[in-house]
């Protein structure tokens, strides 16, 4: 059943997607219908989707048309413009994997000329 209700999810978010250019309303309302599932069967959004709805007043964003995403040097920042509501997300893992790409390769041909 919980499987079920996971591509229902994927199922309305990409028709939320598909929608919002001609039919904003819509698309909210499968947001809604896919918050209601997830509610119903106590399941977690997955993180792609996650972001793609304001915790504000319930909406599918749509960067550039309903919301504005920021990067600064720690998170994405995405502000909906309906209601205002700013939402985080901290890139913390990704700035360290970058980091450990940088140091990996110096440490590994260090070792080697020793």
């Amino acid at each position: 059943m919980i499987k079920i209700a996971y591509e229902r999810l994927e199922i309305l978010f990409k028709m939320a997607e598909e929608e919002f250019s001609l039919h904003p309303l819509r698309s909210h309302r499968y947001v809604e219908m896919a918050r209601n599932i997830a509610q119903k069967y106590n399941l977690k959004m997955p993180s792609y989707w996650r972001c793609r709805y304001c915790k504000g007043c319930k909406r599918f964003l749509k960067p550039g048309l309903n919301s504005k995403v920021r990067l600064n040097q720690q998170a994405v920042t995405v502000k909906c413009l309906e209601c205002g509501e700013v939402s985080t997300m901290p890139y913390v893992k990704e700035q360290k994997s970058k980091r450990r790409k940088k140091i990996e390769p110096r440490t590994f041909q260090e070792g080697t000329h020793e």
